[in-house]
C-alpha cells in the first residue's frame, strides 16, 4: 500500500503547488493588470520546473526502491 501511497502524495503536492502558483496570478491579474503579474508568471514557471524535477526525482527514488524488494 505504501507503494502506491508515496507517488499519490506527491502527486497531489505537486498539483497543489501549480494550483497556488495559478491563484496567485490569478489575483494580481484581477488587482493590478500588467504590472505586476508579468515577473510573477517567469517566477512560475521556474518553481513549476523545479517542482516537476522535485517529483521526477523523488518518484524514480521510490519506484526504485520499490523495486529492489521484488527481486
Amino acid at each position: 500500500l505504501e507503494d502506491f501511497t508515496k507517488p499519490l502524495s506527491l502527486s497531489f503536492r505537486l498539483f497543489g503547488n501549480i494550483l497556488a502558483d495559478e491563484l496567485v496570478i490569478v489575483v494580481l491579474v484581477s488587482l493590478v493588470p500588467l504590472v505586476i503579474p508579468i515577473p510573477v508568471m517567469f517566477l512560475g514557471l521556474f518553481t513549476s520546473g523545479i517542482q516537476a524535477l522535485i517529483f521526477a526525482t523523488l518518484a524514480a527514488a521510490y519506484i526504485g526502491e520499490s523495486m529492489e524488494g521484488h527481486h
